[in-house]
């Protein structure tokens, strides 16, 4: 078994076929789904979501650092996640109040964080102040509701680790994406983060040395769909049945089967973000 755990099936990249998408995907072998919002509007749409495949797909909710701009008041914005957290699970509840249902389907906080890169040509290093006010609110929610994060970083490890070590209590979480070199891994690792490897190890080759020292209770396994479609399937939307791919190059690289990296990486999602 696989599990996605980042990957944006609420986008409108997949309005047309998501019901296919995700049975081929199951098809595949991926047969859990983790959807993180990036907005208030997305995270809701995450939610709704869980509802539709109950115990298959799992929402996380928060703010992406790009979208800082559209969240100048914490306040509102913390009250928002909050409503989104509470809501899952009665939502849920609604629809299948006769069914078994699973845990509560909203899992983590994020995916939220700290981006220093240029994104649509916006420089966005003149609101550091900003994203890490909002990243540590969204902290202190997961800390609150004793959820993991999701988190985002790029060009701002070390920031992220001030941000981190500001904090009384570490939450749990995972680094998504990861684009570190090995002194971010080491510092990650000694956080007790997880390290989530994407559909660009197959291609960006300053990962080829980064994934062989993750320790393997370390690593997740995510495709960040619609975004990083793998070798061969680049230059089209990704989607998580091309998880698989993934996996083969960590193998490739790693020198483990696949059968060890699949099994362990699915523990590993099990013991951090406890859905059933």
């Amino acid at each position: 078994m696989l599990i996605d755990t980042h990957c944006h099936l609420d986008f409108r990249d997949f309005e047309g076929d998501r019901k296919a998408v995700v049975g081929n995907a199951r098809k595949a072998g991926v047969k859990k789904f983790i959807v993180p919002g990036v907005d208030i509007a997305s995270s809701g749409n995450a939610v709704r979501l869980t509802a539709d495949y109950p115990g298959i797909i799992y929402a996380s909710v928060g703010i992406h650092p790009y979208e800082t701009e559209h969240y100048p008041d914490l306040e509102i914005s913390d009250r928002l996640i909050q409503k989104n957290i509470a809501e899952g699970s009665d939502r849920l509840s609604s629809k299948y109040s006769r069914k078994p249902l699973p845990l509560n389907p909203v899992v983590a906080v994020g995916e939220c964080g700290l981006e220093y890169y240029r994104y649509k040509n916006e420089n966005a290093t003149g609101k550091k102040d900003r994203q890490k006010k909002l990243f540590e609110g969204q902290l202190k929610l997961a800390l609150k509701y004793n959820l993991p994060v999701i988190i985002h970083c790029r060009d701002a490890f070390s920031d992220l680790f001030d941000v981190l070590d500001s904090l009384p209590t570490l939450p749990r979480g995972v680094i998504h994406c990861f684009s570190g070199g090995l002194q971010d891994l080491r510092l990650a690792i000694k956080h007790g983060l997880y390290v989530g490897i994407d559909g660009n190890i197959t291609y960006a080759r300053q990962l080829f040395r980064i994934v062989g020292q993750i320790p393997l209770e370390s690593l997740l396994l995510e495709t960040d769909a619609p975004y990083l479609t793998p070798i061969p399937r680049r230059g089209r939307r990704n989607e998580p049945k091309y998880l698989l791919f993934t996996v083969k190059k960590i193998a490739q690289l790693t020198g483990l089967t696949v059968s060890v990296i699949s099994a362990k990486t699915s523990a590993n999602a099990f013991s951090l973000f406890h859905f059933s």
